[in-house]
């Protein structure tokens, strides 16, 4: 077989498995992810029968990043002034900032725990890390000023961090 022969055998075996593929002109070379269809919450009531606890309080600083579904979350220390167990009151706990994992920016609609202002924070624990993260990464923190009296969550609670 000349090399020209080689060459059109070759382009044809490339065509066949681009056609076949239907999606990605190198299949074998491509990388699959799974991308989570976020739930949206039509009102806070609904956001919190989603969450295991809900505080009110500051975030301090960002202290880094947790691995949440294949992704980089941004971590930050977070001050509890309030909160719907008691027993968070007045501590300063870890909660990870969720991202959209399956866009090209992960914080493309804004990271919700960026911020100075006291805000409420619906949480839910964070079955790959273990720790608390934002029900969402669009749904979870409100201002506190407007967070709805008595709203309790709907999930089995959390235990709060040792000391």
């Amino acid at each position: 077989m000349t090399r020209r022969a080689r060459r059109s055998a070759l382009v044809a075996l490339a065509a066949a498995a681009m056609m076949l593929s239907g999606c990605s002109a190198l299949p074998f070379l491509t990388q699959q992810q799974e991308c989570v269809s976020w739930v949206t919450f039509d009102d806070q009531q609904a956001l919190a029968a989603s969450a295991q606890l809900i505080v009110v309080g500051e975030v301090i600083e960002q202290v880094g990043t947790v691995d949440l579904l294949g992704g980089d979350a941004r971590l930050y220390r977070f001050e509890v002034l309030e909160a719907s167990d008691d027993r968070f009151a007045g501590l300063e706990i870890e909660i990870a900032s969720r991202a959209d994992g399956c866009a090209a920016d992960p914080y493309a609609f804004g990271d919700q725990l960026d911020t100075s202002a006291r805000i409420a924070v619906f949480l839910a624990t964070d079955e790959q890390w273990g720790g608390l993260a934002t029900v969402t990464p669009f749904d979870g923190v409100v201002p506190a000023g407007d967070l709805e009296p008595g709203l309790e969550p709907g999930l089995s609670s959390v235990a709060p961090p040792a000391p």
